[in-house]
């Protein structure tokens, strides 16, 4: 199992995590024909995982690996099939109606696909207006007001100029924006950022990841952000946390610069190794983490053991049998049987740096 600790304690709640998941479990079925059962694929697997008020936690992996299924998990959309999962300290599945509303509003997800998250049909006002009135955040009398004022916290602004425009008229980074605005509106504890910056031109990446960051640090907001890219994952997450999947599992944690400067688990050594490098020289002297497959396993055929091993290049017959442990090893939580034998990881080779 594998347990994130915050750095930043709830006060509002008396150090209780916004999130907190503990050995928590999700399986999907999987039906080959109408009279055969339905397979069982095992998603996520001993998740131990917490996301205190006003941190950042990034959550890292190849697609596959469970990162939106347990944004998803923590947002309500999917079910846990076992395990705890926490809101505030109170269980999702026990909570009361008026504990219910407060989740439903506390915690909001900027999806990755603007085009998608977006009602072609609606425009910006009733797309961001609607929920704040539902909420009785505003009033019919305040809601210009309200709307006005979220657009200008996202920087469209002069708000009138996008304020009954429709999606389609706004661009890739403008939709962006008003997916932050709509989240912002319910005035959450935590927001979710799916791959956020993926579908949007690189040139307007860093003022996304920019705002972001600005209303985790004026508004105490915490931010899950999720995503492949390991440079906005150490660009957003700086001072925060970061938690790497792989299969389903969380297999290191720690703090974001000490985890991606010292890593110990060989598959973030893997991830961190094909990072494309501008700069010829040092790609010339990057050292390579060899994987032995390319392609994840699939969920119908998990390897045993640690699930990493079919990839792994230190494999040995343990790794096959049993299922690793999560343990305190330097600055990381590592699953890993093998991280004290491991060879140290340096990225570049130094005598071919130093030519």
């Amino acid at each position: 199992m594998c347990y994130v600790t915050g750095a930043i304690m709830n006060e509002k709640n008396n150090g209780v995590p916004i999130v907190q998941l503990d050995n928590l479990e999700v399986d999907f079925y999987k039906r080959k024909g109408i009279l055969t059962n339905p397979q069982r694929l095992n998603v996520l697997h001993k998740i131990d995982f917490t996301i205190d008020r006003g941190e950042i936690v990034v959550v890292v992996g190849e697609s596959g690996s469970g990162k939106t299924t347990m944004a998803n998990v923590i947002s309500g959309q999917i079910k846990k099939t076992d395990g705890s999962y926490k809101f505030n300290g109170h269980e999702i599945t026990s909570m009361t109606k008026e504990q219910i509303s407060e989740y439903r509003s506390s915690i909001q997800m900027i999806q990755q696909d603007s085009y998608a998250a977006l009602n072609p049909m609606r425009t910006m006002i009733k797309s961001l207006g609607d929920p704040m009135l539902i909420k009785k955040i505003a009033n019919k009398s305040n809601l210009l007001e309200k709307v006005s004022k979220v657009l200008e916290t996202v920087e469209l602004t002069p708000t009138d100029h996008f304020i009954n425009k429709y999606s389609h008229q706004l661009s890739g980074g403008q939709r962006q924006r008003i997916l932050i605005a709509r989240a912002l509106a319910m005035n959450p504890q935590l927001i979710l950022a799916d791959e956020p910056v993926s579908m949007i031109d690189v040139s307007l990446r860093v003022s996304i990841l920019n705002l972001l960051a600005r209303l985790n640090q004026e508004r105490g907001i915490a931010i899950l952000y999720i995503t492949h890219d390991l440079a906005t994952a150490r660009y957003v997450g700086r001072n925060g946390r970061i938690a790497v999947m792989y299969l389903g599992q969380i297999v290191e944690t720690g703090n974001v610069q000490e985890v991606l400067a010292n890593p110990k688990h060989p598959y973030l050594q893997a991830l961190l190794s094909a990072v494309p490098i501008p700069d010829p020289r040092l790609s010339r002297s990057r050292k390579k983490a060899i994987i032995m497959e390319t392609d994840l396993p699939s969920l119908s055929n998990m390897p045993s053991g640690c699930r990493y091993h079919t990839r792994c290049l230190y494999c040995k017959e343990i790794c096959k049998s049993e299922q690793p442990q999560t343990r305190q090893y330097g600055a990381s939580m590592v699953a890993c049987h093998l991280v004290e034998e491991l060879p140290k990881f340096e990225l570049y080779d130094k005598i071919a740096e130093n030519q």
